[in-house]
């Protein structure tokens, strides 16, 4: 008879999808996990957009009061530790795109728990899986990729008939004068494409920011501290840069809400 795997399910629900954790839910019920514990952690926002999905599943969601960028993430953490050393749980699935879990999973497996983690594709960067890879016992990447606005590739105009017609009159035996004038109509009448214009170039310091922050270069808001973390992660912002400083900037594409006491940034466009 095989052991029954009990399983704590812990959400990060500000740095997931709702259908994310759907599919995850999904996927635990196949492989016949018990979910012995079901949190989810992340704002009072969160919490609106969770309702559905907690109730239908049974998922304690957990909004947090504190201030501070980390709140969400170390009052998962400190339940994570908590449940291993309390209860007997087997296995813990972390539901997060964030790698600020790194020394959790660490120490969760030192407590001779498995771990294993879920991510959302687009907000997992390549570097972000292969680091997981080696302090998870599992790590998928969930969620399909999502098509970025880019401006269509001009096509490569059809070749033109211009020079076989002129060739075709060069080689050929003499013709007569009817001949010829219908193979300098063919040349008049051949179609020329127009010029396709070039896309619009992005400042620099703009792009760089939309490299490392895909999200906000498909039209969603990040929060501050998630985008702030990922210009670090990528050297666009230096040890003691501040990404508030930065987004204050470059103004005229990005816009930090709410104004007064700013919270998240997103991308407001090209123009400025």
């Amino acid at each position: 008879m095989d052991k029954t795997i009990r399983t704590a399910l812990l959400i990060d629900a500000d740095n997931v999808k709702v259908e994310l954790v759907a599919e995850v839910i999904e996927r635990l019920r196949d492989a016949q996990r018990v979910l012995q514990h079901r949190r989810a952690y992340g704002s009072v926002q969160k919490a609106n957009e969770f309702a559905a999905l907690s109730q239908d599943h049974a998922i304690r969601f957990l909004p947090s009061t504190f201030a501070g960028p980390n709140a969400t993430d170390l009052a998962l953490a400190i339940d994570a530790v908590e449940l291993v050393l309390q209860q007997p749980v087997d296995e813990v699935v972390l539901v997060s795109s964030d790698r600020d879990f790194a020394p959790l999973i660490v120490r969760l497996r030192e407590l001779g728990c498995r771990v294993v983690g879920f991510g959302q594709h687009g907000k997992t960067a390549p570097d972000v899986e292969r680091n997981y890879l080696r302090v998870y016992d599992e790590f998928h990447v969930l969620g399909a990729a999502r098509p970025t606005s880019r401006a269509a590739a001009p096509k490569a105009p059809a070749k033109p008939r211009v020079a076989k017609a002129v060739k075709a009159v060069k080689t050929a035996k003499p013709a007569k004068p009817a001949r010829v004038a219908q193979a300098r109509a063919e040349q008049v009448a051949v179609p020329v494409a127009p010029p396709v214009p070039p896309p619009s170039v992005l400042p620099q310091d703009v792009e760089a920011v939309l490299v490392a922050c895909p999200d906000l270069r498909q039209g969603r808001a990040m929060r501050l501290n998630a985008a702030g973390k990922a210009l670090h992660d990528s050297g666009v912002l230096k040890k003691n840069g501040r990404p508030s400083a930065l987004f204050k900037k470059l103004e005229s594409h990005f816009e930090m809400l709410p104004a007064d006491k700013p919270e998240q940034v997103r991308f407001v466009g090209a123009e400025g």
